[in-house]
């Protein structure tokens, strides 16, 4: 019998691990076909997954299906949003209800690594509300094929962000693990929840109520399905240190409407506890703060929720003879007394209030006094504020440490301001009571968000309801100083309201201004070994107008000595006046702008008048002669120039080359011009050294830069009894296309060139019976071509009066005369003859002449300018 019985056993083991494997192969496809088809007759989104499982084993008895790499994204509004994309979800199924294959009974989903974005635009639109409106005209309607029965769910490691623009409300968990238990077959039962956020991000109206915090909690949840109202019983919620109770209950009892009525308080009233929700506390060596006193907070929210209205709620701050102090520090913050109330009595945003009476702290045993109320945010926002006592900044740091900065001097203010932006929107500022200083001595900074030290030794700034004024401005920033006075204008409208420009004027002067400096390190190109600088971006937002004097300015390899002027920065752009400059040993006068409305695309547009600069020097310091100049690399002298000059400029604060556009008039007051490799070719061409080395006074050359390509307009040179009349072009390639005219003493062609010339010159005097001579100067074009350090060089006899021509003229004058002689005599040999036939004979003989001496003439000049 006992044998029987293990047989039995042994069977039954082995017919259920079939089953086992066999269930999920038999339903997979089926399952997988009905999944499938109710996701796309029941959502208006692309949903998708790229591999699915079925298991029995590890979730028995239930079947699991398992989607990997599941996606939902968006149409229409949100077709670039993707609502959710999960790496793994399970859903594990009743598997007698699959085996029956009426309706799936779905008992458990965990979802791992889940990434959801659920949006909310604007006009109320959200991402989720995906599924299909229900189209069945009558109940009778075929019912889902899956049925809930959830007993359990899950999230792990996930990350959830919500973003609801309708309220300016935005929240973000980051590394969610929850989890929730409960049937969810019944109309009343208790869903018992855990949550761990390892970082909460909350804001309201752009401002941070919660950063990065650490969340956990246990939320015993009473459900009622049918009044869909959801009560939160006795529980924990840990927000980093703090310990809160959050009770109350939620209904929906319609689809518009929420009805909510809840209430939290601080279960452990110690202040270390609240602090622990300021990031730059929590963060820095938390466990040690030393902390002490009383702290309270509590708060209600009552009313309903929908698109038209919130419910009404109240927040209460306290904190009595608090101290905070870290152990290894000298300084405390001695004598905190804080009471801070939010209200909102019926829900209208409008009516709610911020109200903090007073506020005391000392840092050390320097006090610090306040108040601040804040009422009407929307219809027309009231301040009521004040501000008094000094702020010892370095004390400061000794009670809450910086990371990678330092700072330290003295703040002194008393300031208060009451009004409402009314006043300000009518310009009615008088009404809008603003007034008192601020004081700023031996003020430091330096860390890694300033690429040298600031040093304010003083400042002090003046206010009242129209402007701040700023006097005794003194200031370093490394090897930079600064001194100012002015005023800044307009700053309650900046402040209150939206694109408002800041005003200002001022009057700056400084003996050293390092701009490499202020820009910050630059960046190294390794190809060669050279910094680059970055883009100074002109601020937004501020319409200054400042009169600069400087001493000597650095920036990139120029120094710049007694620069002046005015500059006017308003609309991204900076924009220069009758500035004035020396450098490369010269003087510089400009007017125009520098705009960055595009970041991306800097632009300067500028007119220069250069005088007496340095050619060596001003090829050594810009990059634009280097390339569209470049023989100022072999001129040594000065020159002047009035320069129009427009581009835009790469990040590196560099021209654009091809978007150059500039046209001026040079004058070379005085050069040498030697080693240039196209005149080195050019005198080798015509057997002479006299091209060599150029001495060039008082040139004028009219120029221009388009399309990447340096035009030169005609200019003449001469060089000894050597003529030369330049014009063409030069790019940013180096390749050359010049042509120059010069006229040449025969005496300095070389004896090889003379000959070629004499020989053609004897053979045309020859063969029409001529005796022509050419002259000791002679037209020669010189095509310039190739690149700078590859130049090629051709040469012609010029086709214009050249010396070719000249022979033309005068064997066709000498030729014609001798023949018109001999018509003459034919003439009057044959003057009896009758009147008609001594014409005819005479017309005729002056032709055939005429012919001949224009076919002998080109026949022998042809050779002539073919010659080189």
């Amino acid at each position: 019998m006992l044998k029987k019985v293990f047989i039995t056993i042994a069977i039954l083991i082995v017919v259920l691990l079939g089953a086992a494997v066999c269930v999920p192969l038999l339903f997979k496809d089926k399952i997988v076909a009905k999944v499938k088809s109710s996701i796309n007759e029941n959502v208006n989104a692309k949903v998708d997954f790229k591999d699915f499982d079925l298991t029995i084993l590890s979730s028995f008895p239930n079947l699991g299906l398992r989607l990997n790499n599941l996606t939902v994204i968006g149409i229409d509004s949100f077709a670039t949003d993707t609502l959710a994309n999960i790496e793994q979800l399970q859903v594990n199924v009743n598997l007698m209800s699959v085996i029956k294959g009426e309706t799936y009974e779905i008992r458990s989903v965990e979802l791992d690594k889940p990434s959801i974005y659920a949006k909310v635009l604007k006009s109320g639109k959200a991402n989720w509300d995906i599924a299909k409106p229900d189209s069945s005209a009558t109940p009778s309607a075929e019912p889902t094929t899956f049925k809930a029965a959830l007993k359990k769910y899950s999230i792990n490691n996930g990350k959830v962000v919500y973003d609801d623009a309708s309220l300016g409300f935005f929240m973000a968990l980051e590394n969610l693990n929850h989890s929730g238990k409960g049937d969810f077959t019944q109309d009343n039962f208790t869903l018992d929840t855990e949550s761990d956020i390892e970082k909460l991000t909350v804001k309201y109206g752009g401002i941070p109520y919660l950063n990065k915090v650490n969340l956990s909690a246990k939320l015993p949840i009473d459900i009622d399905m049918k009044q869909m109202k959801f009560t939160l019983k006795e529980n924990e919620i840990k927000l980093n240190e703090l310990l809160l109770s959050f009770v109350g209950s939620l209904s929906m009892p319609n689809e518009t409407d929420m009805a909510i009525d809840f209430k939290f308080d601080a279960k452990k009233s110690e202040l270390k506890n609240f602090l622990s929700l300021i990031p730059a506390i929590y963060a820095s060596n938390f466990k040690d703060l030393e902390a002490s006193g009383k702290f309270a907070m509590d708060g209600s929210a009552k009313g309903i929720y929908n698109e038209k209205s919130l419910p009404a709620f109240n927040v209460n701050l306290l904190v009595e003879n608090g101290k905070i102090k870290y152990p290894s520090l000298p300084s405390a913050i001695n004598n905190i007394q804080v009471k801070t109330t939010i209200s909102n009595p019926d829900g209208v945003i409008d009516h709610t209030q911020v109200n903090i009476p007073s506020f005391h702290l000392e840092f050390g045993a320097v006090p610090l006094d306040g108040r601040l109320l804040v009422k009407t945010p929307i219809s027309d926002p009231y301040v009521d504020m004040a501000l008094k006592g000094k702020v010892d900044l370095k004390q400061m740091t000794t009670i809450f440490p910086l990371k990678d900065m330092k700072l330290s001097g003295v703040l002194d203010a008393d300031v208060q301001a009451n009004g409402h932006k009314s006043s300000i929107d009518k310009g009615r500022y008088e009404e809008f009571k603003a007034a008192g200083q601020m004081v700023v001595s031996a003020f430091n900074y330096s860390g890694a968000n300033v690429p040298k030290p600031v040093s304010i030794p003083s400042a002090k700034l003046t206010f009242n309801p129209k402007n701040i004024s700023l006097t005794n401005f003194s200031a370093k920033v490394g090897e930079s100083d600064f001194a100012a006075n002015g005023s800044i204008n307009n700053y309650l409208a900046y402040f209150f309201q939206k694109g408002q420009a800041l005003q200002g004027t001022f009057d700056v002067s400084s003996t050293l201004v390092n701009v490499n400096e202020l820009m910050g390190p630059a960046t190294v190109e390794t190809k060669n070994d050279t910094a680059k600088l970055s883009v100074i971006e002109v601020p937004a937002n501020i319409d200054f107008t400042l009169t600069a004097k400087v001493g000597r300015v650095l920036y990139d390899n120029m120094d710049i000595q007694n620069a002046r002027g005015a500059l006017f920065v308003k609309n991204q752009t900076i924009t220069f006046k009758d500035m004035s400059m020396d450098m490369l040993d010269g003087k510089v006068k400009m007017n125009g702008y520098y705009a960055t409305t595009n970041p991306k695309k800097p632009k300067v547009d500028i007119n220069f008048g250069i005088d007496n600069m340095n050619i060596q020097k001003a090829f050594s310091t810009f990059n634009t002669v280097k390339l569209l100049a470049p023989i100022a690399k072999y001129t040594a002298g000065t020159f002047s120039t009035d320069l129009k000059f427009n581009s835009d400029l790469n990040q590196n604060m560099m021209p654009v080359y091809s978007s150059i556009n500039a046209e001026g008039l040079t004058n070379i007051i005085q050069a040498i011009v030697q080693g240039f490799e196209p005149m080195n070719k050019l005198s080798m061409a015509l057997n002479t050294d006299k091209l060599k080395k150029l001495e060039v006074n008082n040139l004028l050359a009219k120029f221009r830069i388009e399309e990447g390509r340096l035009k030169v307009s005609p200019f003449d040179v001469k060089k000894g009894d050597f003529l030369m009349n330049v014009q063409g072009s030069n790019g940013l390639d180096q390749s050359m296309d010049y042509k120059l005219a010069l006229k040449v003493p025969r005496s300095l062609l070389g004896s090889q060139a003379n000959a070629t010339v004499n020989s053609l010159v004897a053979s045309l005097n020859s063969k029409a019976g001529t005796n022509v001579s050419v002259g000791e100067t002679i037209n020669v074009n010189a095509l310039l071509g190739g690149s700078i350090t590859k130049p090629t060089v051709k040469l012609q006899l010029a086709n214009d009066k050249s010396a070719g021509q000249s022979v033309l003229a005068q064997a066709a004058d000498e030729k014609k005369a001798e023949l018109e002689t001999k018509a003459k005599e034919e003439v009057t040999k044959l003057k009896e003859q009758a009147t008609e036939q001594v014409k005819q004979k005479v017309d005729t003989v002056k032709k055939q002449a005429t012919e001949k001496v224009k076919s002998e003439v080109k026949n022998k000049l042809k050779g002539l300018f073919g010659s080189k």
